[in-house]
């Protein structure tokens, strides 16, 4: 069994490193896409430096401390005044008054304002690509665990657009024993900008087993043990994701033979 896995984990690093190769590939013809879309359109992905300014045509502007309602307000920017429109986080862009001023304000209300050639302006809406630019992650799910049911966390850092490190939690409650699993893995996306992107996952991990002592007459272990998995990430609205998960889990244990785990999850990821 663990030669079989073996050669399963040796077939999804080579899978794996394709994908690396050719994302790594597309990313130069990409960058050049996303410079062009910077300078012709406003406020691209990420934010761009100031290609803009504006003259509010309103009573006034709220500025906030940051890209959120949670932050106070700090400052109003009246009727007439220009400000320079710097960069744009999801629906706040930030904004530098006359006055070197600089806070964020809501797209609702940036939508009175006029350009520097005296039209209005134009915001379109937040896109998946607006979120895809979102560092942290955060995802709860529930599935099955080798026929046990299993409820977990997730935490991860995206480093680059295709790549997420991942920490991962779970416990499951089955008949006869529980089992709480801490994993640390690397999450590959080929496609993040597609509404159902599919991800390969690599990654270990210790598996702590609790027998039911009243039913099974056995010890509580805590084994070393490798992940590969899959699954498809589905973009709703705003920062929200559904996340579809397969895992392969092979428990390393002390005895003749080690074990082999399926595990199924559902679950929602939120960006921040």
């Amino acid at each position: 069994m663990k030669k079989r896995y073996l050669v399963r984990a040796q077939r999804a690093l080579c899978a794996l490193a394709v994908c690396v190769f050719c994302t790594g590939a597309s990313a130069d013809t990409k960058e050049g896409d996303s410079d062009a879309e910077n300078t012709s359109g406003f406020l691209g992905l990420g934010g761009a430096k100031v290609i803009e300014k504006a003259t509010v045509d309103r009573a006034y502007i709220d500025m906030r401390t940051g890209p959120g309602r949670a932050y106070p307000i700090f400052h109003v920017v009246e009727n007439d005044e220009i400000v320079e429109l710097i960069k744009r986080r999801t629906d706040w862009v930030k904004v530098k008054t006359k006055r070197d001023k600089t806070g964020w304000a809501h797209i609702s209300q940036m939508a009175d304002t006029f350009g520097e050639d005296g039209k209005q302006l134009a915001f379109a809406g937040a896109k998946q690509s607006d979120y895809l630019a979102r560092r942290w992650e955060l995802g709860f799910n529930g599935g099955d665990f080798e026929g046990a049911s299993s409820l977990g966390a997730t935490f991860g850092y995206r480093f680059t657009q295709n790549f997420t490190a991942e920490v991962k939690v779970s416990q499951a409650t089955g008949r006869f024993s529980d089992s709480k699993l801490a994993s640390i893995a690397l999450m590959h996306q080929p496609f993040p900008e597609w509404r159902v992107s599919p991800f390969l996952i690599l990654g270990t991990g210790i598996i702590d087993t609790s027998p039911d002592t009243t039913l099974v007459q056995s010890e509580d272990r805590t084994d070393t043990a490798l992940l590969v998995g899959g699954g498809a990430n589905v973009y709703l609205s705003r920062r929200f994701v559904l996340r579809l998960e397969y895992n392969n889990h092979l428990a390393l244990t002390s005895r003749d033979s080690n074990e082999e785990v399926n595990e199924w999850k559902l679950g929602f990821n939120v960006f921040f």
